[in-house]
């Protein structure tokens, strides 16, 4: 184990006792005054389940199943509407978010069975920059996107591991793409994006074409090409994720992946201990690879302060973004630790939604796509392969390679 890796694995057992202390305050209801707040709108940790010595046991859908009527049981209790519930935990934490009122979260802070209860919120405000432009378009013949070939170029995927895309959903009949969409959720709930795990926005399709696009003869080529990506929606648009919707995705995640699969996590907000806590644990729960983004220079610059990039483990790993030059990209964040790789992630073409192929400018999102990449086709393994330059915190982050 190398020094970088024994770090990260000795944060990440402090993390764990850090993290899980965070979320043990009895009777506690925190964030209600956060920026992204979304108004009455709450997720609630539970102690154990309150009603009939209860267990949650069985499948995903059984699971669900009793921690929503013991979420219903719970709010009947205080003669407040069971509709209230939106989302339930079962695999990274016990509880369900609601819509309440703060008199509401009042009476029920009250109950022995609560541990805490905080705000719900918005996990960004905004998201990368799409560039549809000519040089977008597909060519007449298959492209290697520049990312590519970076990280050591395409490979024919011939496992049987999957790619969990946690994000805006992905384009299900995309040519280019290998979908299991019997295999997806949908967590988006009200509004635009509810009725389909479709990908009306783009910023999840582009991770998956990152990830596993087809070695084809047309559009363009990804690392573990033709590996399959199961799309898990938590928003419509990237910037109206929401906390609640996003631990939802994990913990689907969680009770569904198997040993040896990838998850890609381009999503993130400022300071989300309930974030962190979700992706540790579904670290601990399942033997799977997370790659996670260090965040964008949007509202921070350290990495320590994005969740959930900011969380270790040996499982889990944090990229910065660089471009085709090898340079750190202005806008990702930085920090050692969390990050362990650099990735591309400046000018990335890939597939997008309806079909098509784009550019995004800039962002993390694509590293963090890049590092899954490479982590499903090696079963793993991250190989460091030369140093990026201009690194804010003046200690370089190792380029990501596929090959050594």
């Amino acid at each position: 184990m190398n020094r970088k890796l024994l770090s990260k694995t000795v944060s990440s057992l402090l993390g764990c006792v850090i993290l899980i202390t965070s979320c043990q305050s009895p009777d506690s209801v925190t964030d209600q005054s956060h920026p992204l707040a979304i108004k009455d709108q709450y997720i609630v940790t539970l102690k154990a389940l309150p009603y009939e010595n209860a267990r949650l046991s069985g499948t995903y859908n059984d699971r669900v199943a009793m921690m929503e009527q013991q979420a219903t049981r719970l709010l009947k209790q205080f003669k407040f509407d069971p509709a209230l519930v939106e989302q339930v935990y079962t695999s990274v934490m016990t509880g369900f978010s609601a819509r309440l009122t703060p008199e509401q979260v009042e009476q029920l802070q009250k109950s022995p069975y609560v541990s805490r209860i905080e705000s719900d919120r918005l996990m960004a405000v905004t998201e990368p920059k799409r560039v549809d432009e000519a040089g977008a378009r597909p060519s007449a013949k298959q492209e290697t996107p520049w990312g590519i070939a970076a990280v050591g170029g395409p490979t024919n995927y011939t496992g049987s591991n999957v790619a969990w895309i946690v994000d805006t959903g992905i384009d299900l009949d995309h040519p280019d793409l290998n979908v299991d969409a019997k295999r997806g959720k949908n967590f988006v709930i009200t509004g635009q994006g509810s009725t389909s795990l479709d990908d009306n926005h783009g910023h999840g399709t582009h991770m998956a074409g990152i990830i596993a696009a087809k070695n084809n003869t047309y559009g363009v080529v990804g690392i573990a090409a033709g590996a399959t990506v199961i799309p898990v929606k938590v928003g419509h648009r990237f910037n109206d994720i929401t906390l609640s919707t996003f631990i939802a995705g994990i913990d689907y995640v969680a009770a569904n992946a198997k040993a040896g699969d990838v998850v890609n996590l381009s999503v993130g907000a400022q300071d989300a201990p309930s974030a962190d806590e979700a992706v540790l644990r579904l670290a601990q729960a399942v033997n799977v690879f997370i790659a996670i983004s260090a965040g964008n220079t949007y509202e921070v610059t350290d990495a320590n302060r994005f969740s959930p990039g900011r969380v270790n483990g040996p499982t889990i790993f944090t990229a910065s973004a660089h471009n085709s030059k090898g340079v750190f990209a202005k806008i990702s964040c930085s920090g050692n630790p969390p990050i362990d790789f650099a990735a591309p992630g400046v000018s990335i073409k890939s597939t997008v939604n309806n079909g098509g192929y784009t550019f995004f400018s800039e962002g993390t999102s694509m590293s963090t796509a890049h590092l899954a990449g490479i982590l499903l086709a090696t079963g793993g393994k991250i190989y460091g392969k030369g140093f990026v330059t201009g690194d804010r915190d003046g200690n370089p982050d190792p380029k990501a390679s596929r090959i050594p």
